[in-house]
């Protein structure tokens, strides 16, 4: 596999040849159907579907999620899709043929949108991932078993951040609304609820460090979910982290004002923390689950309907 890192165009490039004519691998990455064969880890029992926009979601039992939109098309040669809904990260596919097989190039950019931070921590897994992604592609489509199927979704769309010390996942998305509005919907226990769980009763102990946002019990009368808070900085960044005796997971909300609305990250760490047996999985449903959130989130802010009701 050739490997090219083009860090100075913020981008990386992966390359893999398949024994297999454009035709074949064209309907492997961009059928719906075949896509989930090799994309997918197989312990989301998940399946993938693209409608008539071009959007790619990612449905697991009654919930869906867009994760992509295929932008541009040109069978059998090239597609380019665009990392759903924080619409930073463009990935494009080159098929080419040669030696009576076809080269398949893969380019993800737009790190440049992320901070320097962000991005020296993304780069690498992202990188890995695709290595990862073009070799169960090209096991697919050889019949062969894939060589990764724990997946790689994560990582793959830039999602996980690692260094020696740390693995976290990140997620972000843009609101319509100014940062105040935004720090009011993630720091108020009523409108926590009304956005992160509908009919849930959350309760806190008051915006200070040292305080307790968490869901309420009232048949065991108990208090759940209990998130500590660390950081108080409005309207620019709250940190909180897990109470033992769960694996102290630590949350950070970063608000930034981007396009006369508010560009939310979220970053959840503590990873490291858990066995390798387990951080994997959880890093990929964390993904999925982090962006499905801040979905209902901007809705909410934005007074529209909540894609996901049922709340998390």
């Amino acid at each position: 596999m050739d490997q090219t890192e083009k860090v100075a165009k913020l981008s990386i490039e992966r390359s893999i040849w398949i024994d297999a004519p454009r035709e074949r691998v064209w309907q492997a990455v961009t059928d719906p159907e075949q896509l989930a064969q090799w994309f997918l880890p197989p312990f989301l029992g998940a399946q993938l579907k693209r409608d008539d926009s071009g959007e790619i979601s990612v449905s697991m039992g009654p919930m869906t999620a867009a994760i992509a939109l295929f932008e541009v098309m040109n069978q059998p040669r090239k597609v380019t899709s665009r990392s759903l809904p924080e619409r930073l990260l463009t990935t494009t596919y080159l098929l080419d043929e040669e030696n009576g097989g076809t080269r398949v190039t893969v380019t993800m950019s737009g790190f440049e949108m992320l901070s320097e931070e962000a991005r020296q921590e993304r780069l690498a897994p992202s990188g890995e991932a695709w290595e990862k992604a073009l070799e169960n592609l090209k096991a697919y489509i050889d019949g062969k078993e894939l060589p990764h199927p724990q997946g790689f979704i994560a990582a793959l769309f830039g999602y996980r951040r690692e260094t020696k010390e740390k693995f976290a996942v990140e997620r972000s998305i843009w609101i319509k609304a100014s940062r105040e509005r935004v720090w009011q919907a993630i720091t108020d226990p009523e409108q926590v609820e009304k956005w992160f769980s509908p009919g849930t009763k959350w309760r806190g102990t008051g915006l200070k460090v040292g305080a307790k946002l968490s869901v309420y019990d009232p048949v065991k009368d108990i208090d759940t979910n209990v998130q500590v808070i660390e950081v108080v900085d409005p309207p620019h960044q709250l940190i909180t982290r897990t109470e033992p005796p769960e694996v102290q997971h630590m949350t950070v909300w970063t608000l930034d004002e981007e396009n006369d609305g508010t560009r939310l990250t979220i970053t959840h760490t503590g990873y490291e923390l858990e066995s390798e047996d387990i951080r994997h999985n959880n890093m990929e449903q964390n993904a999925f689950g982090f962006g499905m959130m801040l979905e209902n989130l901007r809705a909410y802010v934005e007074g529209q309907s909540l894609p996901f009701p049922g709340g998390f």
